[in-house]
């Protein structure tokens, strides 16, 4: 078509936050914004072979699903994607995106069990990397979206309460005590700890000790941490390294603590809720192999339905303090191993081991090489937790094409007012 503006029904959202429709001669349009249901027009700013990259410049039609953004800088702030969306729609669709990655790589239609919806849908988030400049004044905040350029905020609405208290005190303090080199600060508060990671750029230690002494001192901070990158690395410690939070379990609480490095869920409600199910799910079984266990998110809560619980982590120091957090729970049947998950599969395939069940909890990129050898082990059930539903659904068919079934899947809503989705899929033998 010669025209850069048209007009496009919205019909359906694509894991990524865009609303997705067709141009008039029947090419894919991807438009952000939007909902389904909705008439736009737009103004295309890239072409492709297969499809069109789209800007809204009015919305001819609304949808009745369209709410108010709570955040004043939602259309220019990349944290978000779907504050414009009603929050039951928001679970919806992300439903329906599930079930469609998982029915295309199968080519078989999946059970999707209804989701589980966080309680909270603004205020949830205890964690958050903030971007810093004194490029000429000091700012701090998130990158735009699909940009570099920093967004400044005075409150964030997904953060959580202490976030978003000790962000408004320490833009005060380093407003008043420059530190010329920070670009970027790390915040874990996922109950009543706070810890702070400060990245900078220099070598002037003195102005990092004495900013560190300042916000140790004046905030409600437990630790505060500065990595300094100059011709090497140096790293500052004041208080405590990790920050400890609680999963409340049918057996009891399991106190856990994380520090920066290694992986903490954003949302300790759907955490919780996460780790009930995958235990209910694990229930009865003898023994369970946890793959990329970190510091024992699902291995130590899960160690009360088994015999043995056998957790893998490549980091020796996420291991280290899953071994940390074990004995701090007097759970003596979780060991800890450190070691790529692909080499402990083959290794405990040619030790002839055997496990009645499986957790696999890998990064966004899945666990393709895994899927390859993992049905040697012959598990009776996986368990599959991702954030990615793309690659979750590549590995099931992995998984289904060696004998397994699918028997369910189902998304918890980790993230609200965002397109990302956690999912867990139960399989069996």
């Amino acid at each position: 078509m010669g025209t850069d503006t048209f007009t496009v029904h919205i019909d359906s959202l694509s894991f990524g936050g865009r609303g997705v429709g067709k141009r008039a001669d029947g090419k894919v349009v991807f438009v952000p914004a939007v909902i389904p249901g909705e008439v736009v027009r737009v103004q295309k700013s890239e072409e492709h072979v297969s499809y069109i990259l789209a800007e809204v410049e009015e919305i001819l039609e609304y949808s009745p699903e369209r709410v108010e953004p709570r955040c004043r800088i939602f259309d220019k702030c990349g944290g978000c994607d779907w504050q414009h969306i009603s929050y039951t729609n928001q679970v919806f669709w992300k439903n329906r995106i599930l079930a469609g990655e998982i029915n295309k790589a199968c080519k078989t239609s999946s059970h999707v069990l209804d989701p589980v919806c966080s309680e909270m849908i603004y205020g949830y988030r205890g964690h958050a990397i903030i971007q810093c400049t004194y490029d000429p004044d000091f700012r701090m905040g998130f990158y735009q979206k699909r940009s570099k350029q920093i967004v400044e905020f005075d409150e964030c609405p997904v953060l959580n309460p202490r976030i978003t208290k000790t962000l408004a005190d320490l833009r005060e303090i380093l407003r008043q005590y420059p530190l010329k080199g920070l670009y970027s600060l790390e915040i874990h508060a996922p109950q009543d700890d706070v810890i702070l990671l400060a990245r900078c750029k220099g070598s002037s230690h003195d102005d990092y000790s004495m900013a560190m002494n300042r916000i140790y001192n004046e905030l409600d901070v437990s630790g505060v941490s500065f990595m300094v990158f100059g011709a090497r690395r140096t790293d500052h410690i004041l208080g405590q390294r990790f920050c400890q939070y609680d999963i409340s379990t049918r057996h009891g609480i399991v106190k856990l603590s994380s520090g920066f490095g290694g992986f903490i869920q954003a949302n300790m409600m759907i955490n919780t809720a996460l780790v009930g199910y995958v235990t209910d799910l694990a229930g009865e079984s003898e023994t369970i192999l946890d793959l990329y266990s970190g510091s024992g998110n699902f291995s130590l809560p899960i160690s009360y339905e088994a015999n043995k619980v056998v957790a893998i982590e490549r980091s020796r120091r996420l291991a280290s303090q899953g071994k940390i957090n074990a004995k701090k729970n007097s759970i003596g049947n979780v060991r800890f191993i450190s070691m790529d998950a692909r080499k402990a599969v083959d290794s405990i395939k040619n030790e002839m081991l055997s496990f009645d069940t499986v957790i696999l909890d890998p990064p966004r990129q899945g666990a393709k090489d895994i899927v390859k050898v993992l049905p040697g082990l012959s598990p009776s059930r996986i368990i599959y937790i991702s954030c990615d539903p793309s690659t979750l659904a590549r590995d099931i068919k992995g998984l289904v094409d060696h004998g397994y079934s699918l028997m369910h899947s189902r998304v918890f809503d980790m993230f609200p007012q965002t397109y990302h989705i956690e999912a867990v899929s139960y399989l069996e033998l």
